[in-house]
């Protein structure tokens, strides 16, 4: 199977040039079961797990019995702190002590992480430039959004690389741009939007990882 290709846009939109996709698409199938179970692992490894309930034992107060065993003609009762108690204790309700945590092969995630780059090139939900404005102003690249008709309220995910860290200044004031380092690039937050957009050099680096 030939390599697919990639187009390359320069800063009005219009065709610069092409990038060949170096590893064959046969050899990544996307298989969504996978995604998601990357996608859950690393939710949960983010999870705080803070929410926290008291038992009878942890509630203040309750150290002297409502009243006596016998005699009242009323049910027995030992601390107004039980669990049938308003006020009282929780029975296995949420504790902070809990671990939500998932441990993942690493094969599996950079599997999972290949299946997502690849079907983003392959459905043509990513804006690959020649390379970025070398004015760093806000206007420069409030313009070059406008003419690569980047304009959604829907964010887009602007991928940088280690070189590119002065872009950074131009496109965080964007409101419907967010920037992550392609090396901090991650299933997780690669799906959390539709479209990409990086330089040649970033697209290449990222492909590096589909394999």
């Amino acid at each position: 199977m030939s390599p697919a290709v990639i187009k390359i846009l320069n800063h009005k939109g219009e065709a610069a040039g092409e990038l060949a996709w170096t590893a064959d698409f046969d050899k990544v199938v996307i298989k969504p079961t996978v995604v998601h179970q990357v996608v859950v692992a690393y939710a949960a490894n983010h999870r705080q797990g803070s929410a926290h309930t008291k038992n009878r034992s942890e509630v203040a107060g309750g150290g002297k019995k409502p009243w006596k065993q016998k005699g009242t003609g009323r049910a027995r009762h030992g601390s107004i702190r039980s669990p049938i108690w308003v006020g009282g204790g929780v029975v296995f309700g949420p504790r902070n002590t809990r671990n939500y945590g998932q441990r993942l092969p690493d094969k599996l995630k950079s599997l999972a992480t290949a299946m997502v780059i690849k079907d983003y090139f392959a459905t043509g939900r990513v804006t690959v430039l020649a390379d970025w404005p070398t004015d760093s102003k806000t206007k420069v690249f409030s313009q070059l959004a406008r003419d690569l008709k980047l304009t959604s309220r829907r964010p887009y995910l602007a991928l940088l690389t280690d070189q590119e860290k002065t872009i950074r200044r131009g496109l965080q004031n964007l409101p419907n741009f967010e920037i992550m380092g392609t090396k901090q690039f991650n299933v997780y937050d690669g799906l959390s939007y539709r479209h990409w957009v990086m330089s040649r050099p970033a697209a290449e680096e990222l492909l590096k990882r589909v394999k």
